[in-house]
């Protein structure tokens, strides 16, 4: 990845007025909204051409898909060809609000779709402040080490990344102030968390992010059909803000018995001070369990660790529980009692004295996924959250 925020910094463009303001597209040759995006976009076309030398002729802005195939939809942002008459398509690029974090998975998907469709060789995300290139060769996607010229582009002299392998940290690792700082600093842990409870959430991230499941034995014991490890994800909420961090992610089957992707990860939510979007909360750490399908994707469940974690000092257990608050898009808050009354007559095991049960965690040592405590808590989670929407559908039906 490259950072080109100061690249970018010195592009100056001129603001046009319609019944808003616009920007000159001098590929599509008319005037165009200014948007964060829109304004991604159009540093990039000059940034193509003053940087890394393509020509403008062979730049093509919201190429549609329909263009090479009859019945396909959507359009790529940027379209790099190889050739004048644009027949040829070496890089497919896509441009986001500085906002989106370029490493999501979800942005590479989207671009990994139209490189396909156009069978172009390169892909570049770009955001404003981060750029990425990925070269697609012999069937893999590998990322490339800088931004190549058009010229290096065209002959394929481009360098690699080295990818280096992420190790789990130590129990000792995990007592270090020092690195729970860094997690605090990287978002993954909230603001105005107690500090005793770092060791346990970073306990928890390296489980999630850095070790592997090998056995089949465990994946049956925690109630998925595949591990697929962790990926960078993309996620909005209700008040207009996003969540975008590492996930473990899993296939599953949802209420229905069908399969899904589903993922647990943690993160620190903002600490805010008469915002006057947010006005003031606070920073505090959360649980997120999301459910992706080709329908939705959306978190079913967001706990605030913060609240519903249980420490024993004496024997270093931690308790999990939630309380069942549930809301469902526009209509808001759903009844609790509800809720409860759906997961009990599903899952009895969850529910005790009205109050969601999901586990027991040993943060007296690291936590692995061979551990029956792990499994208990994993397979619960997850089976909650697929109620949660279960709920929320037969509610709606309902009404």
């Amino acid at each position: 990845m490259k950072n080109i925020e100061s690249i970018f910094n010195l592009i100056k463009l001129k603001e046009r007025q319609q019944d808003e303001k616009c920007y000159f597209d001098p590929i599509r040759y008319f005037l165009v909204q200014k948007t964060p995006e829109e304004e991604v976009r159009q540093k990039t076309i000059i940034f193509l051409q003053k940087k890394l030398g393509i020509p403008i002729e062979r730049i093509r802005v919201e190429e549609p898909m329909c263009h090479v195939k009859k019945g396909l939809r959507g359009r790529a942002d940027i379209v790099v060809y190889r050739d004048d008459k644009q027949e040829e398509a070496l890089m497919v690029i896509e441009c986001k609000a500085p906002y989106i974090d370029v490493d999501c998975n979800i942005v590479l998907d989207q671009a990994i779709r139209y490189q396909d469709i156009l069978n172009a060789e390169y892909i570049m995300l770009v955001n404003g402040g981060n750029a990425v290139v990925y070269q697609f060769k012999n069937g893999k996607l590998k990322e490339v080490d800088q931004i190549p010229s058009y010229q290096e582009l065209l002959k394929s002299k481009v360098k690699i990344v080295k990818q280096s392998k992420d190790k789990p940290y130590t129990f000792e690792d995990i007592k270090s102030k020092r690195l729970q700082n860094k997690f605090l600093n990287m978002g993954y842990i909230g603001e105005d968390s107690p500090e005793e409870n770092y060791e346990f959430y970073l306990n928890f991230l390296n489980l999630l992010l850095l070790k592997k499941i090998s056995s089949p034995n465990i994946l049956e014991k925690i109630g998925v059909i595949e591990d697929c490890f962790r990926g960078f994800t993309f996620f909005g909420n209700r008040g207009g803000g996003s969540y975008q961090n590492w996930t473990r992610l899993f296939i599953a089957q949802d209420y229905e018995g069908k399969d899904q992707v589903l993922g647990i990860s943690i993160c620190g939510t903002a600490h805010t001070e008469n915002d006057p979007h947010w006005g003031n909360t606070i920073g505090r750490t959360q649980l997120n369990v999301s459910i992706t399908n080709k329908e939705t994707r959306h978190h079913s469940l967001q706990l605030n660790l913060d609240k519903f974690c249980k420490f024993d000092i004496n024997t270093n257990m931690i308790e999990i529980t939630h309380n069942g608050a549930i809301t469902r898009g526009r209509d808001g808050a759903l009844p609790k009692k509800e809720l409860l009354a759906y997961v009990q007559k599903r899952a009895p095991e969850l529910v005790k004295d009205d109050t969601i049960y999901l586990g027991r965690l040993d943060n007296s040592r690291l936590l692995e996924w061979r551990n029956s405590n792990v499994q208990s808590f994993i397979r619960s989670l997850l089976r909650y959250a697929v109620l949660r929407d279960g709920f929320r559908s037969e509610y709606k039906k309902s009404k």
